[in-house]
């Protein structure tokens, strides 16, 4: 049986705080040695360096670190290049989070709403504009440099196939990274 944590107890703000601890960690591991080697080792292994770098691109706590590997990568390899191989690497890191999410998201939503009149948030979940707006939300979340938690989480909640989520993140993450990649080549 699993375990919940109480609701009293959830941490309410933990994404934003793991974005300004991401944030704080790429800042001080730029200054380091350690990022330089880190930063060369991708670079030498070129566009597979790319894709593995893509499959840490897609979590709240690497995607700042992550982000500054890919663009520091397109200044010896072709932008759009990177931007698809870092692509087809997020939609590992995307599925990862997906199945986690979506494997765990009912019970815990379902432990969490109940103490907060559950059959009135259960319509919500169950009408028409959530239905059509959840995958939406999702889709444009994942395109954008955002961490990709909350669009994974919203398209998990949509119901949506293993199949169509692969390709739908592979479109995304592509798309997004060709635009982000692409704009920092004109800066």
């Amino acid at each position: 049986m699993r375990r919940h944590r109480a609701v009293s107890h959830y941490w309410v703000y933990h994404n934003i705080t793991v974005l300004i601890a991401s944030v704080a960690f790429a800042l001080i591991l730029f200054q380091t040695s350690l990022f330089r080697a880190f930063f060369h080792t991708f670079s030498a292994l070129g566009y597979l360096g790319a894709f593995l770098v893509g499959i840490i691109f897609p979590s709240s706590f690497t995607v700042v670190p992550a982000t500054a590997a890919l663009l520091l990568l397109t200044r010896d390899l072709h932008y759009f290049f990177v931007a698809v191989a870092a692509g087809v690497g997020s939609v590992i890191g995307d599925y990862l989070i997906f199945r986690f999410i979506r494997d765990g998201l009912a019970e815990d939503l379902t432990h969490l709403f109940s103490g907060f009149g559950g059959s009135r948030i259960a319509r919500i979940f169950h009408s028409k504009y959530f239905g059509v707006l959840t995958p939406v939300v999702g889709a444009l979340i994942i395109a954008s440099p955002l961490p990709d938690e909350l669009g994974i989480g919203l398209l998990g909640a949509s119901r949506l196939s293993d199949k169509k989520f692969i390709l739908l993140s592979l479109v995304l993450n592509i798309g997004g990274l060709v635009i982000l990649l692409g704009a920092f080549q004109y800066f």
